[in-house]
């Protein structure tokens, strides 16, 4: 590593170092990196990418060893947090995929800065890279609305449910309008992941399980769990990660069944399911 960091440092010689390693590419600076796919070469030097100055030095501080393998995957999924990424493999088992044998690369960005990464695949002029790289994100419009009022000289906090039908149509439009040849956008239909499952036919009552034995107190059975789970995601409340942990291990144990004893039937999931999104982002992005 010492000596790849040193060598880029030379002026007066130029070396061409072929490599599989994440761990080699994580240390190359950005602009001096080659993507060889399909019989062709190419840089990612300014004067080829849509990266800007902007994400070079954004991209130059983060990525590091694991965000790496997507200079060598035969697809990407870029998705915003631990409980996406952590979900994202189990779920495309569940409608009969494996990630890793497809060569696909789940890159959790830790965040929403997703056109820094996304910006690597885009190309100024032909040839065009034809990796498919899906973006998997919230749409963050909230399902209900949180009333805030004084009765006798007390704070009430209250939750009402909203019709959020137009904004969430508009969001959608508005992110999938970012979508290009091989880039597409996959925006949850509902508030967040976590409300796409709970209002997933297929997946409510895993969900709900996991749910209630990470927060047994906050989903206690006598509770309307889907107004406490709008007030967790209100107030930031909610353990996702350790939800999506139990979600997944639920889905594996389910796949490791013989198929005539599955009860979960995903791979039947009607595009109507407000799971489907994560189903056709996966479907696309292993169809190459």
């Amino acid at each position: 590593m010492q000596v790849i960091k040193a060598l880029q440092r030379q002026e007066q010689i130029q070396l061409i170092l072929s490599t599989h390693s994440p761990n080699l590419a994580s240390k190359v600076r950005l602009e001096n990196l080659i993507i060889c796919n399909k019989g062709n070469a190419f840089p990612l030097g300014k004067e080829y990418t849509k990266l800007d100055e902007e994400d070079y030095v954004f991209l130059e501080k983060f990525l590091d060893t694991t965000k790496s393998n997507l200079f060598f995957a035969k697809g990407v999924i870029l998705v915003e947090g631990w409980a996406e990424e952590i979900l994202i493999p189990s779920l495309a088992k569940a409608i009969g995929i494996d990630l890793t044998a497809k060569g696909i690369s789940v890159v959790n960005i830790g965040g929403i800065g997703f056109q820094h990464y996304a910006n690597i695949f885009l190309r100024k002029n032909p040839p065009y890279m034809t990796i498919p790289v899906v973006i998997i994100t919230d749409t963050d419009i909230r399902t209900y609305e949180k009333l805030t009022e004084k009765i006798e000289g007390k704070e009430v906090t209250s939750y009402v449910k909203k019709d959020n039908t137009v904004e969430i149509t508009q969001k959608i439009a508005e992110i999938k309008a970012k979508s290009t040849c091989n880039l597409k956008y996959y925006p949850a239909p509902q508030w967040t992941l976590e409300y796409c499952f709970f209002q997933s036919p297929k997946l409510t009552s895993i969900f709900q399980l996991c749910a209630k034995s990470i927060h047994p107190q906050i989903f206690a059975d006598e509770n309307d769990f889907e107004l406490e789970l709008a007030k967790q995601l209100f107030n930031q409340g909610l353990k996702k990660t350790k939800i999506a942990y139990k979600v997944a291990h639920h889905l594996d144990e389910e796949m490791a069944k013989e198929p005539m004893l599955r009860t979960l039937k995903l791979h039947e999931a009607h595009s109507t399911d407000s799971a489907y999104y994560l189903i056709e982002a996966i479907r696309y992005v292993t169809s190459n």
